[in-house]
């Protein structure tokens, strides 16, 4: 066990996705059972402009369908099993089902206006819901219409001066891929008053590395791993 780092924020990346089949209701209920502070899940927009979970736009990877989520309605995608026999959850299931926080990564621009819909008409959901994006844009924007909703930049690599990525679009925390980071680097985000959050480290070691470097929240496939780690 790793002493002292109980306060790291644990995040099931996609549910826990080497646990559980990813993005489905089933790893969504799984992963809160075992403890962790918050669900990562991912949205896209169907072609009646709902939102959706899913990572990849099409669906060949987990219903082995040659389809996009672009161009199929939601009656469409309800009516489609995914590789593990479940159902394509919508957001508004998802935030029904669950008790935890919410990290939703928007996974395509044209999202944004769906997410600020679902979030003035409900604004009880800022605090429970956390959005991360790529595209830092989508985070401006966002965070210029509501600014109290907590967002995480996205980004892989090293970037010279990390805390100007930040501030440039109002987030006040940097999701980073994990492999690479240093403590020098987590220190001047730190002293900038950015908060670091890592994906992906799913082994023991890589997981174990972050805690000691100091990280403020871990995105893993096997929260189960973080969390015995930080001996809860």
């Amino acid at each position: 066990m790793t002493e002292g780092k109980k306060d790291i924020f644990v995040i099931a990346h996609r549910g826990g996705a080497e646990l559980f089949f990813e993005n489905t209701l089933t790893a969504f209920r799984n992963a809160e059972k075992l403890g962790v502070d918050a669900i990562e899940c991912d949205v896209h927009l169907t072609r009646d402009g709902k939102l959706v979970i899913m990572h990849d736009p099409d669906l060949k990877r987990v219903a082995g369908i040659e389809k996009n989520i672009s161009d199929l309605t939601l009656e469409e995608i309800k009516g489609i099993r995914l590789n593990g026999g479940e159902t394509i959850p919508t957001l508004q299931e998802v935030i029904d089902e669950l008790k935890i926080t919410l990290v939703v990564e928007i996974k395509a621009s044209e999202t944004v206006v769906e997410i600020v819909k679902l979030l003035q008409s409900n604004p009880e959901l800022l605090k429970r819901i956390i959005i991360i994006c790529f595209d830092h844009r989508a985070i401006l924007a966002l965070k210029k219409l509501i600014p109290n909703l907590e967002t995480g930049a996205l980004l892989a690599g090293l970037p010279v001066d990390p805390v100007s990525i930040a501030v440039a679009c109002k987030s006040d925390t940097l999701s980073m891929y994990y492999e690479g980071l240093d403590r020098d680097f987590i220190d001047q985000c730190h002293a900038g008053g950015i908060k670091i959050s890592v994906w992906t480290p799913n082994t023991a070691d890589e997981i174990k590395k972050l805690i000691d470097l100091g990280v403020d929240a871990i995105a893993s496939d096997r929260p189960d791993t973080v969390l015995k780690l930080l001996g809860r």
